[in-house]
């Protein structure tokens, strides 16, 4: 016999619709359970997921039951960056703010002389925005800070003009030991620094890394009398614009467009963690 779909008897049949939806709710549950195994399976499970309800929710309006079914809590992907949480998903995600990443092994002076050289090189909103490095120099020996003048780019971090940080925008992670060099207390400080800048569009981002730059620094600091006295300085940047480090500045990816062959392959970690060696390859070639 032909039923018009109207007329159906299974959708007057409130056993029918209460083990229909009882069907489509299991149904439901296990393609979502599927969803997420895999990004682009997800896209066409909900399509399939949508059918099922889109034919229940039918039968129920016609049956007057409608108001008895609550739709499924599905949460959509987030689009571009994250600006809220800067550092989602990144390898420092969980390292801690600014300067509470730089803490001394002991209570040893030296160290809190060091904590100090690297907060006023690397973290110092005058030095990092207004490019000022007085508060530096001036913890250095007088003999020495021509040559870092010099050099100052290599020993600081100086945000690109146009750019800026987010709210809480530093993480640092690292380690600092205690040794001897030419005579004198030496600490050697190797920390990773990351910085998560402002994205002009945050939706218009790919991945939480073109907005996120990571500098890492291994510098031995000897404590004479005369101030500290730096040596032995190797560094590395990661996740960065290539022009404007070639300037002496530090900015994301976002603000250049990239180029063939720039960027360096792998494990993001890597370039986060201060095990091991220093990286050597030249991610701006």
């Amino acid at each position: 016999m032909q039923y018009d779909i109207d007329d159906h008897p299974d959708l007057k049949d409130a056993a029918w619709i209460r083990a229909a939806n009882k069907r489509a709710r299991r149904d439901v549950r296990r393609q979502r359970r599927k969803a997420r195994r895999g990004r682009h399976s997800g896209k066409v499970v909900s399509a399939i997921a949508l059918v099922v309800i889109g034919a229940v929710l039918f039968g129920l309006y016609r049956a007057g039951k409608f108001g008895e079914v609550s739709m499924p809590d599905v949460k959509l992907p987030h689009a571009g960056a994250n600006v809220e949480v800067p550092f989602a998903g990144t390898p420092a995600e969980q390292w801690p703010d600014g300067d509470k990443g730089i803490v001394a092994p002991d209570a040893n002076p030296a160290f809190e002389q060091v904590r100090q050289a690297l907060i006023a090189s690397h973290l110092d909103p005058v030095m990092l925005g207004e490019h000022k490095p007085d508060r530096f120099l001036a913890m250095l020996a007088p003999e020495v800070r021509e040559y870092v003048v010099k050099e100052i780019a290599g020993w600081t971090t100086r945000l690109k003009q146009g750019t800026k940080l987010l709210p809480n925008g530093i993480k640092v992670s690292g380690k600092m030991t205690l040794g001897e060099k030419d005579g004198y207390p030496a600490v050697t400080a190797d920390y990773v620094f990351a910085y998560a800048f402002e994205p002009p569009e945050p939706k218009k981002l790919l991945s939480q890394m073109e907005m996120v730059a990571a500098v890492r620094e291994k510098v031995t600091y000897s404590i004479t009398p005369e101030g500290l006295w730096p040596s032995d300085s190797t560094g590395f940047q990661y996740s960065i614009a290539c022009q404007a480090a070639k300037d002496g500045f530090l900015a994301p990816q976002f603000t250049e467009p990239p180029k063939h062959g720039e960027g360096v392959a792998g494990d993001d970690r890597k370039y986060f963690s201060v095990d091991g060696q220093v990286p050597t390859e030249n991610s701006c070639d």
